[in-house]
Parts: structure tokens; C-alpha cells; sequence
């Protein structure tokens, strides 16, 4: 009889699926923060142009966690692509990255809503934080335990755990630039996601992934 911690390869396909349909909703939560101006507070084209262009915080943070969620599914992704198995201990791992999924759009809205006060920049960045550290510590524990597949080599292993470590600098120094000035910290950390998005597209995801 199989124990409820023994890895087996049921139980990643069991992540891999509900991975996906947190993403989604998360997805789709972020967008639904954009509201179309109300009928009745328009009246020319001029003030619907006003209401729209009022709407740009949101359309910002709305871009900057369409990245975010971007990026965090492509590294999931290939994770699981050389991850053979899974047990309860990396299921729960992976549920509190999900957690964090799921909390972004909470800290999106808030972001947009306050996007000149450090805190607002800070409690993204803290989500950021906490998405990267659980995303390495099933990578650690996947790794540590034998559930990679058998054709990871040390090379592969080694580039997951660097991209994980490296975003997770630039996201710090672009929270730290909050001392200076919120507007900063927002635009270095876009400029990292955007990198990052463009690199998904590159050499690094096909030595992941293949």
C-alpha cells in the first residue's frame, strides 16, 4: 500500500493542474481591477479621455503583474517539466507558492490605489519576495530528495537556482529605490520583468525546458 508521503508521479500531475487554474483566476482577477468609467460622469469626449487617462495607474500595475504572473508560470512550468515526482511535502510547497499567486492581485490593487507611498511599494516587492522563496524551496526540496527526473544534470540545476536568486536581487534593489522615490522603484522593477519576459523567449527557458 502506497504512504501518503511516498513521491509519485500522479501527485506532480496533481500540482501541474491546479498550478494552471490559480493562474488563471489570478489572471483574470487583475484585470477585473481596470473598471470602465461610469456612463453618468461622462459627458464629452473630453471628460471620458480625462476618465481614461485617470485609469493609468491601473493599466500600469496591471502590466507590471501580467509579467509577474507571466514569468512565475513559465518558471513553474519548467520546473515541473524536470520535476518526475512529487510528495505531500512538495505539494504543500508549491500551495503556498500558489498562496502568493493568489495574493497578487491584492497587492496590485493596492499598489494602484497608493502608488505614491513606499509602503504600497514595498508590500509588492514582499510578494515578489515570498513567490521567489517558495518557488526555490520546492526546487531545493525537489532536488534534495530525489525527485527530479534522471536526465537533470548539475548544469541544469544550477541555472534554475541561479535565475531564481538573480530576479530576486534586481527586485530588491528596485524596492530599494522606494527611498528615493515610489515612481523609481516601479519603473526599474517593470524594466526587470520586462528582461526577464523577453529572456523566456531565449537561450535560457530552452536549456531549462529542453
Amino acid at each position: 500500500m502506497k504512504q501518503p508521503l511516498e513521491p509519485s508521479a500522479e501527485g506532480r500531475g496533481r500540482i501541474v493542474g491546479i498550478t494552471d487554474g490559480v493562474f488563471a483566476i489570478a489572471l483574470t482577477l487583475i484585470v477585473l481591477e481596470i473598471r470602465v468609467p461610469s456612463h453618468e460622469a461622462v459627458h464629452s469626449e473630453s471628460e471620458l479621455l480625462a476618465a481614461v487617462m485617470a485609469l493609468a495607474p491601473r493599466f500600469l500595475t496591471y502590466a507590471l503583474s501580467f509579467l509577474t504572473l507571466t514569468i512565475f508560470w513559465f518558471g513553474q512550468q519548467a520546473q515541473h517539466g524536470l520535476i518526475a515526482k512529487s510528495d505531500r511535502r512538495l505539494a504543500t510547497l508549491n500551495l503556498c507558492f500558489l498562496a502568493f499567486i493568489a495574493l497578487l492581485p491584492f497587492s496590485t490593487d493596492l499598489l494602484a490605489d497608493f502608488l505614491e507611498f513606499r509602503v504600497a511599494v514595498l508590500v509588492y516587492w514582499l510578494n515578489l519576495f515570498l513567490l521567489g522563496a517558495t518557488l526555490f524551496a520546492s526546487w531545493w526540496y525537489a532536488d534534495r530528495n530525489g525527485l527530479l527526473a534522471q536526465n537533470v544534470d548539475a548544469d541544469t540545476k544550477r541555472v534554475v537556482y541561479q535565475r531564481i536568486i538573480k530576479a530576486q536581487i534586481l527586485w530588491a534593489i528596485g524596492a530599494a529605490l522606494c527611498l528615493i522615490t515610489p515612481l523609481a522603484s516601479i519603473a526599474f522593477i517593470l524594466l526587470v520583468q520586462l528582461i526577464y519576459a523577453a529572456a523566456l523567449r531565449g537561450s535560457l527557458l530552452s536549456k531549462i525546458i529542453g
